[in-house]
């Protein structure tokens, strides 16, 4: 193998950002371009001990996951849509297969029990958040999306998974540079005004926030644009100036002055109405948002009674949904505008039961914990780093009844996961991905660990249970047990079904099964599919 050299090889797999992955012998090769499925020409560019990367020169056969036609004209330049070339119900076998990948290398997560990925009813115009730089070019004003991996604009005419009004936002907002005479923002030398476009829509309550990133602090005129806004129908209803003046990446400043309108929108997630703010993290997928929330309610089956902590809150969503079912909530999040925002959104929502603490979530957690505030359920919605390990730390040391996890990345839930199962005093009974963003390889999930009863020290809990196995018992583990189900139903079922069904048949559980203490658990029950496959299961080991 040398530079340069052009191969031939299949796509196998895909990586985290949509590129391609072969192999060439025993090297992994890693593509810029490609679908499961391509046989492809591509040219080395790189090579390491153990692989190489290569861009690809022609695709040979096409792969039978592509789409027919192509569905955008920017899609190959544009970094937005990484697998927009693959046919929606394919995208969808993708990512699950991604998820079960990084639970399984990086997690050691044997079988994991993963639901179906739930899907999009609609995967086009989703996007609630537009975010948009400009430049000037050959005396032109570009408004669009950066190329994959530059920071070159490419201008767009109608992008498929944003809101069509945004089409009608930027033409008046190019009218509006034009006619007030506004410069356009130069990053290479850090001169001009306006640099970025934002619009955030409310999908519940008809409401748009447009805000306008300029270099410098000077309050822009806006009569024109509001005028247009109007007569064009657009319930614009906030306009806000970020004032961002230094030479960077980021996009947003702490400095906003309100130009028309309200500084905030409003959104609702089921009953419940929220303030959104300019700096305000949101998910951009109402309609998935709200089902994964539902989910991760269900998951806590919350009973009126219990202490929850919301670790990474953000502006309230998950915690105020929480306060409905729990006793008492605790919301913890650093960002100091976040936690003001939730208050805010407890108090117009008249919820008492909720408590907001601004920190590091690693020290906050512990200053709960140390004022005996000890939580049943645990909810954490880290950002795509994930969960600091001094965190998952004194989770460990709390020991509540339940997790529940929500990931926006599979690599780093995978590895917080074998954090919280490496004692043993916790199950993962089920995992649930969520499609949020169509037409990327970005997918979130919903990871319900559930705790053991293994009160007695390890080694003499083993020795006791030894002991005390009924014959019937020491036939098969429960590992064995899904393994067996798996492959001969193609049914996934949690230690809970098949511990309802053995108890059902007589057979006795260990000590250390997962048992709730709670009178009145609302526990889910076996369905009747699933409970013949574990009793076909039962009778295969010779258990009944």
């Amino acid at each position: 193998m040398q530079l340069n050299q052009i191969i031939q090889l299949d796509i196998t797999d895909m990586t985290d950002e949509g590129g391609a992955i072969g192999k060439i012998d025993t090297l992994t090769v890693f593509l810029n371009k490609g679908v499961i499925g391509d046989k492809v020409k591509a040219k080395i560019t790189k090579i390491k001990k153990n692989y190489i990367t290569a861009d690809v020169q022609e695709i040979q056969v096409y792969s039978k996951l592509r789409e027919d036609k192509k569905l955008c004209d920017i899609q190959d330049l544009c970094g937005g849509c990484q697998i927009l070339d693959i046919k929606y119900e394919n995208q969808l076998k993708v990512k699950q297969n991604l998820l079960k990948q990084k639970l399984e290398r990086i997690g050691g997560i044997v079988n994991p029990n993963i639901n179906d990925i739930v899907s999009m009813q609609n995967p086009f115009r989703y996007r609630n958040k537009t975010q948009m730089p400009l430049c000037m070019k050959n005396g032109q004003i570009q408004i669009g999306f950066y190329k994959q991996k530059t920071h070159e604009i490419i201008p767009f005419t109608d992008c498929k998974i944003q809101n069509e009004i945004n089409n009608k936002i930027i033409e008046i907002i190019k009218r509006f540079i034009i006619n007030e005479k506004i410069s356009v923002y130069d990053e290479h030398n850090h001169t001009g005004n306006l640099r970025h476009i934002i619009t955030k829509i409310s999908q519940k309550k008809d409401e748009i926030m447009l805000i306008l990133v300029t270099k410098d602090s000077k309050k822009l005129n806006i009569d024109f644009m509001v005028t247009e806004f109007k007569k064009n129908k657009i319930p614009v209803k906030s306009i806000v100036q970020n004032v961002n003046t230094k030479k960077t990446n980021v996009i947003l400043s702490d400095k906003n002055i309100l130009l028309y309108g309200k500084e905030y929108i409003q959104d609702m997630i089921e009953n419940l109405t929220f303030n959104i703010y300019p700096n305000s993290f949101y998910q951009v997928n109402s309609i998935q948002m709200e089902k994964m929330y539902k989910r991760a309610l269900d998951y806590a089956n919350l009973q009126g009674t219990e202490t929850v902590y919301d670790l990474y809150c953000g502006i309230g969503t998950i915690t105020l949904l929480l306060s409905q079912k729990c006793k008492t909530v605790y919301g913890i999040e650093v960002v100091a505008q976040a936690i003001e925002s939730a208050k805010q959104n407890a108090k117009i929502n008249n919820i008492e039961n909720a408590k907001f603490i601004c920190g590091k979530v690693e020290d906050e957690i512990e200053n709960l914990v140390a004022k005996s505030n000890m939580p049943n359920v645990i909810v954490l919605d880290p950002a795509r780093k994930g969960c600091e390990e001094k965190v998952l730390d004194t989770i460990l040391n709390v020991k509540p009844e339940k997790i529940i996890y929500i990931s926006c990345n599979p690599s780093t839930l995978a590895r917080d996961l074998k954090k919280l199962l490496s004692t043993k005093e916790y199950e993962l009974q089920e995992v649930t991905p969520y499609d949020l963003f169509s037409h990327t390889m970005h997918v979130e999930t919903v990871a319900l660990l559930s705790k053991l009863n293994v009160d007695k020290h390890i080694d003499v809990e083993i020795k006791l249970d030894e002991l005390d196995l009924t014959s019937a018992e020491s036939k098969a583990t429960y590992a064995k047990i899904k393994e067996y189900i798996l492959e001969k139903f193609g049914l996934k079922v949690p230690t809970l079904y098949i511990a309802q069904i053995k108890k059902k048949c007589g057979i006795e559980l260990r000590e250390n099964y997962n048992k709730s203490k709670k009178e009145k658990q609302v526990i889910p029950q076996c369905t009747p599919e699933k409970e013949e496959a574990i009793m076909d299961a039962l009778r295969h080991f010779k258990m009944i």
